[in-house]
């Protein structure tokens, strides 16, 4: 026994040291990247001389210069004034036909909105009056005509007198503008054409979209009723408070530049226009009107933009060609920089402002680097491929 416990005095001491002669495995970093490169070191392009004279690179040099200042501020997209209008029932009646219609709805001029069937009988049969109404009036206007023609013969022949003439004469006159407005009334009565059961056809004015609708079919209303509104968004406002000091400061020859919120691409131009005389005493602003052509589909009323301001003082920037600034998908800025030697690298920067044609550089680039104008879309695509 004595034995056994020494063999367990023995082995004691070699477990001991095994386990404290034991190390942890090293463990490396979980990713590693091979031949990492700073955003200043994109890669460069290298054109031969025949592909620079077939692309039609151009480049100028950065420069410090004077350029327009500018501010940028809030704004609302409104409807035009006069381009909002609202439809209302023509006559007295019941509405029908409406169950298409809804509020966005793009509709075209002469598009059946509504149809009202009118509850007076004689304004159910008004177009048959309009046409009785130009009927009559074209008979007594020629036979007016007629006896004015035979009257002036017979004082050529000397057989009558030149008051019965001239009577005659203004007896044919006023039958020719009771004739003139027959044919008119006729003619509005014919733009709500009417049904085999008198009813009218309400129809869209002009080209537009659906605002709201006050109506519903089934409903009966009275005339000059509201039935909808139409407006026009091929071409909308941009209304801007400005603060009523610096109202003298904007340069109004300029146009402004607009931009939705979030957007990445380029801000749309709106030149000045004149508009309602408003301000808000509250905020001490007045308002200034810029109209944006074709922005129909990209802004809607009510909806707040970013406005940049062209100012009547100027300021010192580094200014580019704005020929020479790219925009990526998302939405980043860049240049290329002519290196000599046929060679171009891409650079990131950062544009405090549009004047114009010129773009004023914030960072990015620095006085004196020559950016590439004519030819910048190619080299971009040579960089990443066709199609990018």
């Amino acid at each position: 026994m004595n034995r056994f416990c020494s063999v367990v005095i023995v082995m004691l001491p070699i477990v001991g040291c095994s386990g404290a002669g034991s190390e942890e495995p090293a463990h490396g970093p979980p990713a590693t990247v091979e031949h990492p490169r700073a955003e200043a070191e994109i890669s460069t392009i290298r054109l031969t001389p025949d592909a620079v004279k077939r692309l039609g690179v151009q480049s100028v040099a950065v420069k410090t210069d004077v350029a327009a200042a500018t501010r940028t501020l809030g704004g609302e997209v409104v409807v035009p004034e006069g381009r909002g209008v609202v439809v209302t029932a023509p006559v007295a009646g019941t509405l029908s036909g409406a169950q298409g219609l809804r509020a966005g709805a793009r509709v075209r001029r002469g598009d059946r909105l509504m149809t009202i069937a009118p509850l007076v009988s004689a304004e159910r049969d008004q177009r048959i009056e309009a046409q009785r109404a130009v009927t009559s009036a074209e008979a007594e206007e020629l036979a007016a005509r007629q006896r004015l023609q035979r009257l002036e013969q017979l004082l050529k022949d000397g057989a009558a007198s030149v008051r019965g003439v001239e009577e005659a004469r203004a007896q044919h006159q006023v039958l020719l503008a009771a004739l003139t407005a027959a044919r008119e009334r006729l003619a509005a009565v014919s733009r709500n054409p009417v049904g085999e059961q008198g009813e009218l056809t309400v129809s869209a004015p002009f080209d537009g979209v659906v605002q709201s609708i006050s109506a519903v079919p089934g409903q009966t209303v009275a005339a000059s009723a509201p039935l909808l509104e139409i407006a026009q968004v091929d071409t909308l406002w941009i209304r801007v408070p400005v603060y009523s000091g610096d109202a003298d400061a904007i340069d109004q020859a300029e146009p402004a530049l607009v931009t939705k919120l979030g957007a990445t691409d380029t801000p749309k131009p709106a030149r000045r226009v004149t508009g309602p005389l408003q301000g808000d005493p509250l905020a001490a602003s007045v308002n200034l009107y810029y109209s944006l052509s074709g922005a129909g589909a990209a802004l809607r009323p009510g909806e707040r933009v970013l406005v940049e301001l062209p100012l009547r003082t100027t300021e010192k920037g580094l200014v580019v060609p704005e020929a020479a600034v790219l925009y990526d998908m998302h939405g980043a800025t860049w240049v290329y920089e002519d290196l000599g030697r046929n060679a171009y690298t891409r650079r990131r920067v950062e544009i405090a402002r549009h004047v114009g044609d010129r773009a004023v550089v914030r960072r990015g680039i620095g006085e004196g680097a020559k950016v590439v104008t004519a030819g910048a879309a190619e080299l971009f695509g040579t960089e990443f491929g066709a199609g990018h």
